[in-house]
């Protein structure tokens, strides 16, 4: 359960801080409603993508702890995942595409492991 518990955090952090980008911007360019600037749309796009992949991800690691899976297959689920979307969220509010394209497949990759992990476990 820890390593959820550190999944957590840092998930939860993560988004807090993407969101007061948002916000920071919002009250810089003086932006009460829509999108339509460059770096705001650059923010949004940079929070939602870490919620559009962190949330599935953490109910799949619940799944997964409940399942029994633990230790290192765990450890390595959880840490790479978060390496790779805090490397997403800053190529995106970076413009860094190249990483931005890797850490995407990468994001897959883990969530695709995770699926098969998830599979094997029930499977047991």
């Amino acid at each position: 359960m820890l390593y959820f518990q550190i999944y957590a955090f840092v998930v939860v952090l993560t988004l807090t801080l993407l969101a007061m980008n948002v916000s920071r911007i919002r009250i810089k360019e003086r932006i009460a409603n829509g999108h339509e600037h460059r770096d705001l749309k650059i923010a949004n796009r940079a929070h939602m993508n870490t919620l559009e992949h962190a949330l599935p991800f953490g109910l799949l690691l619940l799944a997964l702890v409940q399942a029994g899976v633990q230790g290192t297959v765990l450890a390595v689920l959880v840490f790479g995942f978060l390496a790779v979307k805090l490397g997403h969220a800053y190529s995106m509010l970076a413009s860094q595409l190249r990483l931005r394209q890797i850490s995407a497949g990468l994001t897959y990759l883990f969530e695709l492991a995770g699926c098969g992990v998830l599979a094997a476990a029930l499977l047991n």
